[in-house]
């Protein structure tokens, strides 16, 4: 059962994440360029001071540096 089954207060909609101390390692997010979803994936690691985060592209299983300069991060909905 999911999160948004157990609690009908859990959005099942993208969070767009401006302040990237909120994220945590095992978040799903996105990182969109534009409106469009550039990479996919969990994060690995975050440093807030310079803006980036680090994700597992779920694409290939790469690990990305995702600037929050060069991109808006956002926090999605678990699938599952």
């Amino acid at each position: 059962m999911t999160a948004a089954a157990r609690n009908p207060l859990v959005s099942l909609t993208p969070t767009r994440i401006r302040n990237l101390g909120a994220l945590r390692r095992g978040d799903a997010v996105e990182a969109r360029f534009h409106n469009d979803v550039q990479y996919r994936g969990q994060v690995v690691r975050t440093a807030p001071g310079v803006g980036l985060v680090w994700i597992r592209d779920e694409a290939g299983g790469r690990r990305r540096a995702v600037s929050a300069s060069d991109y808006s991060i956002w926090r999605v909905p678990e699938q599952g």
